[in-house]
C-alpha cells in the first residue's frame, strides 16, 4: 500500500490534514457515525471521520494520501489482559512450544542445544511448553531435564504461566529440598510413585523462581538485562502491531518492567500504548507517592493493582468449586487464604486504585465478589472500574453479582481455538457452557473487554474474534456454542470496551474527529468472511497516532 503526497492547489498547512486515508469501509465503533469512507488525521488525532469529498477537501500541500481502494479500516485493536513485558523475554529464551518441540525427546535436544553454548552452572530457561499437545502424553519432570543437563540449573515454564518444571540443579538453587512443606499459594509436584519432588513447581512455587513482585522476594533466576528485555520488548512489539495491536494493558507490572517502560518511552521507543497493571506487592510505595490509577500520559499509563488469586485454565490449576473431570483436585488458591484476598481488594481499593483480580475458577470468583463487596460498602465509590482479570468460569449467580457490583470482566478471546483440545476432558461439558462467557456476560449487561493472556494464548486479535464468534477449536470442535458473539459484538470487545476497560474511551476506541488516530487497515471485512477464515484475514497497516508503525 503506497503513501503519496498531494501536488494540486489545497488548502494552508495550518488547516490541512497530515494524512488522509480515502475510498475505503471504515468501521469506527461510533454509534454516532458508526460508518465512513475516508478519514483525516492531524497532529496524531483524527480530523475528520465521513465521505471521500469531506476528508479530501483538507488535503494541503504537505499531505500523505493513502488509496484504501475498498479495504476495511477499523480502530486500532486494545488488548486489555496481556504480557508485552514478559512475552518480550519468553522470545528471548528456548521455544519448547508445540511448534517446535512436538515431543518430549525435542524438548531435551532444544536443552541440549543451549547448555552447549552457555557456561555450566549458569540458567538454561525455556517457555511455552504445552504438556497436553505434547507426546508421548506423559509429563516433563526433573530427571528428563538432568538427562541432557546435569551441570546447568533449568527451568521450562508450561503455558499457562502457573507453573514448570525445574532440574535437580535448579531445586537445588531453589532451596528446595525432598522434605519442604509446600508453600502457601502453591505446591511442589511429586512422583506419586515414590514421593520424590518430580520437579514440578506450581502457582507460588512456581512465581518464587520467575516473577518479580509476587513473594516478597528477588525471583531465584537472575532476571535478564536492562538492554536484553529492551530488545525483547521491540520483538514482542513489533509482532503486535503487524497484528493491529496499538494499545495493551500489561496485567503483571514489576519494578523492573516499569524501568524497560520507561526507558524505552524516554528513548522514543515504545512503539504502542501501555496501560500497567502493577502488581499489588507494590501498593506500599505507591501510596507513598501518592500515585493513583490514571497517572502517566497517552504513551504509558498506570492502571489498577494486581492480585493473583488463582491459579491458570491451561494448567488446569484455577481454583473451582467441583473439581476437574476425573480427579479430586479442585485446583490452588494463590493467595494465603480469603481473608488476606479480602484485605488486598480493600487496601487497593481504599488507595483509590482500580483493582484487577486475576480470578479463573468459580470458586475464587465468589470470593473476590465478597471483598469487593465488603471494599464498597465500607468506602463507597462510583465509577471504580474494578476487573476481574479472565472470570473465567461463571454461573447465573456470579454474573448477578458482577453486574450488581459494577465489576468489568476480561475473559480470554481466543482460548476456546487455541486451548480447545483441554476443555472437556478437564472441565466437562457443563461447565465449558459457562466457561468464557461473552454472550452471557453481553446478556447481563457486564462491561466485558477482548483480552488474550499472551503469551498464555495466541496475541492476534483477529484470531480471538474468530474464537468469540465460532466457538470452535483449532481442531474444528464446537465448545459451549450459547456463548456465541456476533463480529461486530466482538469488534467492540477489542476497541471500545478495551478503551473503557481502562478509562480511556474518551481517547481511543473508536474513529472519532479528536481521538488519538490509532488504526488498522484490513485486507477484507471481518463482517463478510466465512467466520471460520477471520484469523486469515491480512492486517495491511497499522497506524499509532498517525504514524504508520506497519506495512505490508
Amino acid at each position: 500500500m503506497k503513501v503519496h503526497k498531494i501536488k494540486t492547489r489545497s488548502l494552508p498547512q495550518e488547516a490541512s490534514a497530515d494524512l488522509i486515508l480515502w475510498g475505503g469501509k471504515v468501521i469506527t465503533m461510533d454509534p454516532q457515525r458508526p460508518a465512513a469512507r475516508a478519514v483525516a488525521v492531524k497532529d496524531g488525532r483524527f480530523l475528520k471521520v465521513g465521505s471521500n469529498e469531506e476528508v479530501k477537501a483538507l488535503v494541503g500541500r504537505k499531505t500523505r494520501r493513502i488509496a484504501l481502494r475498498g479495504r476495511t479500516v477499523t480502530p486500532g485493536f486494545i488488548d486489555s489482559h496481556q504480557h508485552l513485558s514478559q512475552y518480550g523475554t519468553d522470545l528471548l529464551q528456548v521455544d519448547c512450544g508445540p511448534k517446535r518441540c512436538k515431543t518430549l525427546a525435542d524438548i531435551q535436544k532444544a536443552v541440549l542445544r543451549e547448555t552447549r553454548r552457555t557456561p555450566p552452572g549458569e540458567w538454561v530457561r525455556g517457555v511455552a511448553y504445552d504438556d497436553i499437545k505434547t507426546q508421548p502424553g506423559k509429563v516433563l519432570t526433573r530427571w528428563d531435564l538432568d538427562e541432557v543437563a546435569p551441570d546447568h540449573p533449568v527451568f521450562i515454564q508450561q503455558i499457562s504461566g502457573h507453573w514448570g518444571v525445574a532440574n535437580s540443579k535448579a531445586l537445588e538453587a531453589g532451596g528446595i529440598a525432598e522434605d519442604a512443606p509446600d508453600p502457601k499459594g502453591g505446591a511442589y509436584g511429586r512422583d506419586p510413585a515414590t514421593g520424590k519432588l518430580n520437579g514440578i513447581l506450581y502457582e507460588q512455587a512456581e512465581f518464587a523462581f520467575v516473577f518479580e513482585g509476587t513473594t516478597g522476594k528477588p525471583p531465584i533466576i537472575p532476571p535478564f538485562s536492562l538492554k536484553d528485555r529492551l530488545r525483547g520488548m521491540r520483538l514482542a512489539a513489533d509482532r503486535y502491531l503487524a497484528s493491529g495491536i496499538t494499545s495493551i494493558h500489561d496485567a503483571l507490572v514489576s519494578a523492573k518492567t516499569l524501568e524497560t517502560y520507561q526507558e524505552a518511552l524516554k528513548a522514543g521507543d515504545l512503539k504502542l500504548r501501555v496501560y500497567m497493571l502493577i502488581s499489588i506487592e507494590y501498593l506500599p510505595q505507591l501510596r507513598a507517592l501518592n500515585l493513583k490509577t490514571g497517572f502517566g500520559n497517552e504513551w504509558l499509563k498506570i492502571g489498577g493493582v494486581k492480585i493473583l488469586a488463582d491459579g491458570g485454565i491451561a494448567g488446569r490449576t484455577a481454583y473451582l468449586h467441583e473439581p476437574y473431570v476425573g480427579s479430586e483436585d479442585r485446583g490452588i488458591l494463590a493467595v494465603e487464604s480469603e481473608q488476606v484476598l479480602h484485605d488486598l481488594i480493600r487496601q487497593g481499593h481504599s488507595a483509590g486504585f482500580q483493582v484487577c483480580v486475576h480470578a479463573n475458577g468459580d470458586r475464587v470468583i465468589d470470593m473476590a465478589l465478597a471483598g469487593f463487596e465488603k471494599a464498597l460498602a465500607e468506602h463507597p465509590r462510583r465509577n471504580h472500574r474494578h476487573r476481574l482479570e479472565h472470570c473465567t468460569v461463571v454461573n447465573p449467580g456470579i454474573l448477578k453479582r458482577i453486574k450488581k457490583l459494577g465489576i468489568l470482566v476480561t475473559p480470554f478471546g481466543s482460548y476456546i481455538y487455541h486451548h480447545g483440545e483441554k476443555m472437556i476432558p478437564h472441565y466437562g461439558a457443563k461447565r465449558v457452557e459457562m466457561m468464557f462467557a461473552h454472550r452471557s456476560f453481553l446478556d447481563h449487561g457486564i462491561a466485558v473487554s477482548g483480552a488474550s493472556d499472551n503469551p498464555c494464548g495466541p496475541y492476534e486479535p483477529l484470531l480471538a474474534i474468530q474464537s468469540c464468534v465460532t466457538r470452535k477449536s483449532s481442531a474444528g470442535e464446537s465448545l459451549g456454542t450459547r456463548q456465541r458473539i456476533t463480529v461486530d459484538e466482538a469488534l467492540r470487545l477489542y476497541t471500545m470496551a478495551s478503551a473503557y476497560a481502562s478509562f480511556e474511551e474518551n481517547i481511543k476506541g473508536s474513529i472519532t474527529p479528536g481521538k488519538l488516530a490509532d488504526l488498522v487497515v484490513l485486507g477484507e471485512d471481518p463482517r463478510r468472511v466465512d467466520p471460520d477464515e477471520i484469523k486469515n484475514i491480512p492486517v495491511e497497516m497499522t497506524l499509532v497516532g498517525g504514524e504508520i508503525k506497519h506495512c505490508l
